[in-house]
């Protein structure tokens, strides 16, 4: 304690000179208004970078967070856009308030995903224990992306757009002309939309989109016309569709279920039976 004291005695002088400092600058800073503007911008040049630098690193630790948001956010639009028309027809002939919807969206991350190969698939972090069973759809945000194969207890394995066994009913949104999407082998960043039966409306750019699936939403999209192909033989022409979907990119889906294709599945079966 007393060698404290001895310090602050031996420099009083150096304190006081301190102190005395600060109280001018307090008192030159609150006599002008010019001074004291002048003293927020120096400060705000000095601490706006670091300041900066926070929210910057604030906004990256809560990335996930938002994405996870956003994905939900999707998920509701999804349920409402591609429910509407079935909602509309139950309003106006049902009254069981407790129907279901005919689509259900889960989300699901990509564990592995392959492109290279001529059987492509894609294994999710979603199994038996969550409700997938095979023959759901998979899709993204910007499109479709393949087929439920095979459930396991914790993940499905998920047969790509990029397998040369998948195929879908497809329809160029401008002319409504249909045909069989599938997948040549070769660039996976485009599919093939083949039977098509007339070209004359479609042109380069228009949108192609899901037609008449059981798996797939109505109307989902797929992509759009990249190359218009007149040389097929069979009296039928083929399109190349550049994919909405950047498959070597894709991270988190949903898995589609459709809540009524057992009873779709059941009607069908009783035709087939006669």
């Amino acid at each position: 304690m007393r060698n404290l004291y001895e310090f602050i005695i031996k420099y009083i002088h150096v304190f006081l000179f301190i102190f005395l400092e600060i109280t001018c600058f307090v008192f030159i800073y609150k006599s002008s208004s010019y001074r004291q503007w002048a003293f927020n911008v120096s400060s705000k040049e000095i601490t706006g970078p670091v300041l900066k630098l926070r929210s910057t690193y604030r906004e990256y630790i809560q990335l996930k967070k938002i994405n996870e948001n956003l994905l939900e956010e999707n998920r509701k639009l999804l349920c409402v856009s591609y429910n509407r028309e079935l909602q509309l027809l139950q309003t106006i002939t049902v009254l069981d308030s407790t129907a279901k919807p005919m689509y259900e969206y889960q989300k699901a991350d990509v564990v592995e995903n392959t492109i290279n190969l001529q059987n492509n698939y894609i294994v999710l972090d979603k199994g038996k224990k969550d409700g997938i069973t095979a023959d759901m759809g998979v899709i993204s945000p910007l499109g479709i992306v393949g087929v439920v194969k095979d459930v396991s207890h914790n993940y499905s394995i998920v047969l790509s757009v990029l397998h040369k066994n998948f195929s879908i009913s497809a329809k160029v949104n401008t002319s409504n002309v249909s045909g069989i999407l599938v997948w040549n082998g070769k660039n996976h960043t485009k599919a093939q939309l083949k039977h098509i039966s007339s070209i004359d409306n479609i042109q380069i750019g228009d949108t192609v989109s899901i037609q008449h699936s059981l798996i797939f939403p109505e109307s989902y999209p797929i992509g759009t016309v990249d190359y218009i192909n007149k040389q097929v033989k069979g009296g039928y022409f083929e399109l190349d569709v550049v994919l909405f979907e950047k498959m070597d990119r894709i991270n988190k889906v949903w898995i589609v279920k459709n809540n009524y294709t057992a009873e779709i599945t059941k009607l069908k079966n009783s035709v087939e039976d006669e």
